[in-house]
């Protein structure tokens, strides 16, 4: 299906619950409006995935789309559908590859989940979405993933923290993940911190979001050096995260959102994965190193285990990940 640019005023994009596979499929979005820049764009997102378009002047409005909360169940899609038709949209892109957008009215409804047929299992999910855009007609002018940053909160980041910072290097890791299996173990963390102090006297921030992150983080605080480190856990909103990951030496991140955040701000990047496939949800358009266990079995689906307990994040050794560091901080 190709689109006819003259014919759309209106485009509304079904967006994704999860922060990352929103940042993800950003680079495609972004093309798409600079293919329509006249077009009014509404965007609905699942509430984890908000941080990733709030604020972002792409969009002309932006809806939650909670799809265990208000639009659950069969009433919650009636309910989201007749708001699809009264939006009388143009164009619909559901990335959530439902069937829902041929029955809108909308002009042009294409079939994302098409995607999955012809392209290849591994390929990243930024280029999936962009290969996809491209099916529609449009052309591919930018392949950078999207955070909009204000000009103004980095100039307030680079304040805020210049007087810890004192023109070192600063590192940020990111010990917590939504899922368990994701986390490299807290006591690598901090060996792995101790060490970077150590060999290259830098500076450590720790982020952290739900509370279990945040206490994740402290516990790394807790045993490296008062001076050397930057406690963030709970005090940086994604944006200023954002802005301050621009500035930073390095972000040391297990699989999640924020990595991909790190993607979008070109800030080196190295990437812990134990169950879940670097090659397509990995780091993306920016420096960076994976580092994966020894394992034959991963990645894996993540839904079970052979071994029953997801030990393969926790083979990731220390001695790796430091000599993945040294090489983008060298």
């Amino acid at each position: 299906m190709k689109i006819d640019p003259q014919k759309i005023k209106k485009v509304l994009v079904i967006g994704l619950s999860c922060l990352g596979d929103m940042v993800m499929a950003s680079a495609a979005l972004w093309n798409l409006k600079l293919f329509l820049p006249n077009a009014k764009f509404t965007v609905w997102v699942g509430p984890r995935a908000l941080g990733a378009v709030s604020g972002d002047p792409m969009w002309d409005e932006v809806m939650i789309y909670d799809r265990g909360g208000e639009f659950a169940g069969f009433k919650g899609r009636i309910k989201a559908l007749k708001l699809m038709r009264s939006g009388k949209y143009d164009l619909i892109i559901d990335l959530r590859s439902t069937i829902m957008p041929p029955f809108s009215g909308a002009r042009y409804s294409p079939l994302w989940g098409l995607r999955e047929v012809f392209l290849p299992k591994t390929l990243h999910e930024a280029e999936r979405t962009l290969q996809a855009m491209t099916s529609l007609g449009v052309p591919i002018k930018i392949r950078q993933l999207r955070f909009y940053i204000p000009q103004e909160l980095r100039k307030l980041v680079k304040a805020k923290h210049s007087d810890k910072v004192r023109g070192r290097k600063l590192v940020i890791f990111n010990p917590g993940a939504n899922w368990p299996p994701k986390r490299w173990p807290i006591r690598n963390f901090i060996e792995l911190g101790n060490l970077l102090i150590l060999e290259h006297g830098v500076v450590i921030g720790v982020i952290g979001y739900s509370e279990e992150e945040q206490n994740l983080g402290r516990q790394v605080l807790d045993n490296l050096p008062y001076d050397d480190t930057l406690d963030l856990t709970g005090k940086v909103p994604l944006r200023e995260l954002g802005a301050l990951l621009e500035t930073s030496s390095l972000f040391v991140t297990n699989d999640t959102g924020t990595l991909h955040i790190g993607s979008a701000v070109g800030v080196p990047m190295v990437g812990l994965y134990g169950p879940s496939s670097p090659e397509r949800y990995g780091p993306w358009g920016t420096k960076h190193r994976v580092v994966a266990p020894p394992m034959s079995c991963a990645p894996c689906v993540g839904k079970s285990c052979l071994y029953d307990d997801f030990a393969c994040i926790s083979k990731i050794r220390v001695d790796d990940v430091f000599e993945a560091c040294e090489e983008l901080l060298n």
